[in-house]
Formats: structure tokens, C-alpha cells, sequence
């Protein structure tokens, strides 16, 4: 069991709250990359969001990024600083700004017009007239500018192109290619940050680009010396981050994709087949950059295969096909991609096939929202595939648990001859943070057969649902995807049948039995609560975050994160909903899939929900006034943050 330690009444750490966004294509991931690293370098606890359009270029894009001297594991509004690119940023952000925050952008936007902006989803665009004409702004960035002043926040126009010109001496196309570095530079000048780790931070990142890095260099020093010239005599009140702190322990700086093949690589992963799907890809492309397995002792061992299949189907059925010759063998994919995995998981749940989906939620149906957020696959990755068969579903909540879960999953496979089901969402995919390097675990192969074994049974009824497993080649065996016999002939016997399909189903049991509790859920917070917040995913980030303020509310606050999804851990959840007064769920879809979930399996009904589906992520002081709302007497809140 996890508890939270924090006590009421701490005192509050550094926080430091901040937005960069601007025209998709225009260098924002690279710009959030540069501040985190920085951040992390500078000795800080980080935790960032990358929001984007699905389109190539133009759309908005932008990074939300927080850091602190403790562990933060969501982000929240308001924000102290905006660094705007484009107008688009101010127009689109501007609500998110707390009083006395900053907001930095180019001086050669003050005359640009606030309302023309062709990319802007013109629902968007609508609502920015009419708040615009309600509190008669003006049309220009200049006027915005004025009226944020008025109403308590500070605006800091910088002359980028004119100081960068006249200090780098570079031309304007070079100029472009560094705004990104230049925005990064001045946002965390102004809140404090040492100039020496910005410079040590664009070293880190242009490590292997020489050229890139020498010129975001020119431009960083040159922001430097405008920025100490400029803002001389401007008290910003942001320097928050304040002298760079020792270091607690080597860290790592990691997205949920590279958390994801990290643990698959440390598992010993040997096949990962993959079709190109947001925001699964990515998983796959680190993979493919660490060529070599190593041991403990630094040996090499071997190299992981990835191919990139023709479609989904084929990827499924290719990693079903390597598992069956021995190898760890997985794959990894998104909601339309998993649709068409269905029939092969079908086909490794009849033939007992250790295989790994590493699934990665996003917004559907269909294509949906094919780069944002959503917790809304559930239901689906627990009953995909028609008939029955034991499978194991199993959610990560975080960086960690994502690097652990990847080496748990190929374990569990191979210990249990079964699909498994790794479950994640797009916050954890593309959010990025700052973890402890992983252990190494043990990697478990399961039960297996020695070579050369007489009359040997694939599926043999011995007593253990789980039979012994031989390698394509060692022995003489048939599969089909039919019912089969003990050897794996085809088989409509109804005795046979009743066994056989009693035999897989058994596993269910099995995993229960044996599976740890911090496998099946987690709880944070005071063990004798009065109310209870249920949820999964990364929104258990948002919730746990919250716990603070949430336990000074009057009652007795903690958070339930359940992990395993199937086989349901019935009485391990029951135990804690049924010592709540009050049990709420917070999850990122529509109907309350765990909460609904839960009620199947235990006959309770979970009255109290908070939602969303915009394909954003939920976020701290959501939680916070969503938990005042319900003590207010609400029932269901629908939630609707973020841009």
C-alpha cells in the first residue's frame, strides 16, 4: 500500500507554472524539451504537457510545464508566465493567466489584429469575438495588451528580431529557427532561472547537432543581454525558481513512450512489431534507436527485431507468430489499431500465446481526436474479442509504474500463457517527467517443457490451467484457431470443450491468487477515510496532487488508483469502497468506464462522478473544486478545462 506522507499545514515549495505555445510546425515541442531539461538540470521536479493539433502545421500547439521542488505528477491553472509565439497563444491563453503573472511575446505582434487568425477552429474564434466585445478590448494586441494590465497582469513585449539582429548578427530566416530558443531563454530568465543552465540545457539537447546547437546559442545569449537590458528597471515579480538545489539521486528525464520501451528493453524484448499510429509510434522509434540488449554487466546480449508492419492485423499476428517460437515478442498500437488486433487477440487467447499490446488511449470513435487525451478504451480492452478467454489488463498511472508494468506484462505472459493488455493513455504517452532510473527486474519465462519431452500435450489437462510450453521447433505440436484437443487437434467434442474452455478460464483465478496487491490497486492517503476518490491513468497524477488540499476540506480524503482491470480484483477494491461514506470516480471519458467497471463486479454503485472528454487532461484544481462541488451536493460534474 502507498501512502501519501505529506501532513496538513506543510509549508508550500517552489512552483513554477508556465505555458509556451505557438503555430504547430513552429518548433513548440522543441521549445518545451529545452525548458525541461533545464528545469531538470537546474535540480527540479518536473512534469510537462505537449498539446497539439492532428494537422501537419499551423494549427495551435503548445507546452504546459510545471516545476517544483517536490514531485508533481499533473498540471493545473492558473499559470504564472505565457511565452506567446504567434497571437493565436495570447488570444487562446490569456484566461489562463493568474493575476500578476506575465505574459512575454514579440513586440512585432502589438499591431497585429487579436480576431484574424485563419488556423483558429472557428468555435474557437467565435467565442474570442463575443468575450472580446463583452469587455470591449479592442482589436489589437496592443489594446489586449493594455487591458490585461488593467487587470492585473504584467506584459512584457519583447523586441526579439531587433535585439537578436543586432546582438547575434543573424539574418531573419536564421532568426526564425530559433524564436522557440529565444521564447525558452527569456520565460526562464524572467523566472529566474541562471543563465549558465539554459546554456548547459541547449548543449544537452543540440548534443549531436552541431550546427543547430551553435546557433541557438547565439540567440540565447543574445535574449540574455536584451533581457538584462530591457527588463532592468521592470520588477516582473516572477523569479521563482531561485538557486539551483543539489542533486537527490541521478534522474531520469523520460515521455511515457520512452518509459514504455525502456521497460520493454530491460525485460528483454526480441520482437516488437508496430503499425505508425498516434500516439503509439513513437514507442516503437525508441526501440529502434537501442540496437543492442545489455546484461547487468554490461554485455551485450542480443538486439530487439522492430518491424514496421503493413496495418495493424499483420503486426498483431507477427508478434503472436515470434512469441510462439520462444522470443518476448510484443506490439503496440492506439484505439482504430487495436480494432483490427481483435480477431489475432482472439487467436492468442484460444492457443494460450503469451503476447504484449502495449495500448495507448486516445479520443475516438473512429479517428475522434486522434492527438489528444481520452480514457474511454475500458470497456474494450476488456471484452475485445468475441467468446471467452483469460486475458490480463493492466493500467499504469505513471512514468514508473509504465517502465515496471512493461517488464511486468512480458512476465505475467509468459508466466500465465495468456494476452496481455498493457493499458495506457495519451497524457502519459506524451506527457514528459522526471523519474528515478529503473531496477532491474527478474524476467520470469514461465512454465516450460525441456526438449525432447515424450507425447508431448500443448494444452495438456494436468491439474494446472496453465500447461507446460515447448518452442515452435523443439516439439511436435498443432494450433488452430478452432477447439482443439490436448495436442491441439481440432476438436467439437462438447466434453472436450467443457474442459478445455474450463482450463483457460481457470487462469482467471490463478492471477487473482497470486497477483501482489499493489498489482491489483493502490491507495493514497489516510487508511481510515471517510471519502473516497476512485480513478486510473495519469488523471491518479491530478488526484494525488490535489490530496493535500483535498484532506483540508473537512473530511477524511484518499485515492484509490486501480491497476488491474482484468481479471477484476473484486474483493481487494470491495474492501476499501464498502469503508467509504462517500466514493466518487474521476475519470476521462464519458460514462465512468471504472465506475461502471466496478459495479458489474461488485454491486456497487457509484453515484458520484467527475468527467471528461474534451481530450484534455484533467487537471489539480479541477479535482479540487470538482471534490467542493460534490460536498456541495452535485451528483455528476462534467468538466471542461484547458485549450
Amino acid at each position: 500500500m502507498r501512502m501519501n506522507t505529506r501532513a496538513r499545514g506543510t509549508k508550500t515549495k517552489m512552483g513554477l507554472n508556465f505555458i509556451i505555445g505557438g503555430a504547430q510546425g513552429g518548433g513548440i515541442e522543441t521549445a518545451g524539451l529545452l525548458a525541461v531539461k533545464a528545469l531538470a538540470m537546474h535540480g527540479l521536479e518536473v512534469f510537462a504537457d505537449r498539446e497539439y493539433h492532428s494537422n501537419i502545421k499551423g494549427k495551435h500547439s503548445y507546452s504546459h510545464i510545471r516545476a517544483s521542488e517536490e514531485r508533481i505528477r499533473s498540471i493545473k491553472y492558473p499559470v504564472d508566465l505565457i511565452g506567446a509565439l504567434d497571437v493565436e497563444t495570447i488570444a487562446t491563453h490569456y484566461k489562463d493567466l493568474k493575476p500578476g503573472g506575465v505574459l512575454i511575446h514579440d513586440a512585432a505582434l502589438l499591431d497585429k489584429p487579436i480576431t484574424k487568425l485563419p488556423p483558429m477552429e472557428k468555435e474557437r474564434l467565435e467565442r474570442l469575438k463575443a468575450e472580446l466585445e463583452k469587455e470591449d478590448i479592442g482589436n489589437t494586441v496592443r489594446e489586449f495588451d493594455k487591458w490585461l494590465e488593467r487587470n492585473g497582469r504584467i506584459v512584457l513585449p519583447f523586441p526579439f528580431s531587433v535585439i537578436i539582429t543586432e546582438k547575434a548578427k543573424l539574418a531573419s530566416p536564421m532568426i526564425e529557427r530559433a524564436m522557440n530558443t529565444a521564447m525558452t531563454t527569456l520565460l526562464l530568465r524572467a523566472a529566474g532561472m541562471p543563465f549558465a543552465t539554459i546554456l548547459e540545457a541547449v548543449d544537452a539537447l543540440f548534443m549531436e547537432k552541431v550546427e543547430a546547437k551553435e546557433l541557438n546559442k547565439a540567440v540565447a545569449n543574445a535574449v540574455n543581454d536584451g533581457f538584462n537590458e530591457f527588463s532592468g528597471n521592470r520588477n516582473l515579480g516572477t523569479e521563482i525558481i531561485g538557486k539551483k538545489r543539489s542533486a537527490r539521486g541521478k534522474k531520469m528525464l523520460v515521455a511515457g513512450n520512452d518509459a514504455v520501451a525502456i521497460g520493454k528493453l530491460i525485460g528483454g524484448l526480441r520482437l516488437q512489431t508496430y503499425y505508425p499510429i498516434t500516439p503509439a509510434a513513437d514507442e516503437s522509434f525508441v526501440i529502434e534507436q537501442h540496437s543492442s540488449l545489455f546484461d547487468l554487466k554490461g554485455e551485450i546480449v542480443g538486439s530487439p527485431i522492430v518491424i514496421q508492419a503493413e496495418d495493424e492485423i499483420s503486426a498483431i499476428c507477427m508478434a503472436i507468430g515470434g512469441a510462439l517460437t520462444g522470443v518476448r515478442a510484443a506490439t503496440c498500437t492506439s484505439g482504430p489499431g487495436f480494432s483490427l488486433m481483435v480477431e489475432g487477440i482472439g487467436w492468442a487467447g484460444m492457443n494460450e500465446v503469451p503476447v504484449v499490446i502495449t495500448y495507448y488511449q486516445r479520443g475516438g470513435p473512429s479517428t475522434g481526436l486522434p492527438t489528444r487525451h481520452s480514457q474511454s478504451d475500458l470497456l474494450f480492452a476488456i471484452n475485445s474479442g468475441h467468446g471467452e478467454f483469460s486475458r490480463i489488463v493492466l493500467a499504469s498511472g505513471s512514468h514508473e509504474e509504465a517502465i515496471d508494468d512493461a517488464i511486468k506484462c512480458m512476465n505475467l505472459a509468459e508466466r500465465y500463457q495468456v494476452p496481455v493488455i498493457h493499458l495506457l493513455d495519451k497524457g502519459i504517452a506524451n506527457c514528459v517527467t522526471t523519474i528515478n532510473p529503473p531496477v532491474f527486474g527478474k524476467i520470469e519465462r514461465g512454465k516450460l517443457t525441456e526438449k525432447g519431452a515424450w507425447d508431448y500435450r500443448r494444452f495438456a489437462f494436468d491439474g494446472d490451467p496453465v500447461s507446460p510450453r515447448a518452442f515452435l521447433g523443439d516439439e511436435l505440436m498443432w494450433y488452430t484457431g478452432d477447439e482443439h484437443d490436448e495436442l491441439g487437434h481440432i476438436s467439437e467434442d462438447p466434453e472436450n470443450r467443457r474442459k478445455m474452455y474450463e482450463k483457460r478460464m481457470a487462469k482467471r483465478e490463478k492471477i487473482l491468487k497470486e497477483a501482489p496487491d499493489e498489482d491489483k490497486a493502490v491507495l493514497f492517503g489516510d487508511e481510515n477515510f471517510e471519502d473516497l476518490l476512485v480513478t486510473w491513468g495519469v488523471t491518479t497524477g491530478a488526484a494525488v496532487d490535489s490530496l493535500p488540499e483535498l484532506q483540508t476540506a473537512g473530511s477524511k480524503t484518499a485515492i484509490l488508483q486501480v491497476r488491474m482491470m482484468e481479471p477484476f480484483p473484486v474483493d481487494f477494491v470491495s474492501k476499501f469502497i464498502s469503508k467509504a461514506n462517500r466514493v466518487i470516480s474521476l475519470e476521462a471519458n464519458y460514462i465512468g468506464q471504472l465506475a461502471e467497471l466496478i459495479g458489474w463486479n461488485t454491486g456497487f454503485r457509484i453515484k458520484n462522478r467527475i468527467l471528461k472528454y474534451t481530450g484534455r487532461l484533467i487537471t489539480q484544481d479541477e479535482v479540487v473544486k470538482s471534490y467542493m462541488r460534490i460536498l456541495g451536493g452535485e451528483e455528476k460534474i462534467v468538466l471542461m478545462g484547458g485549450e
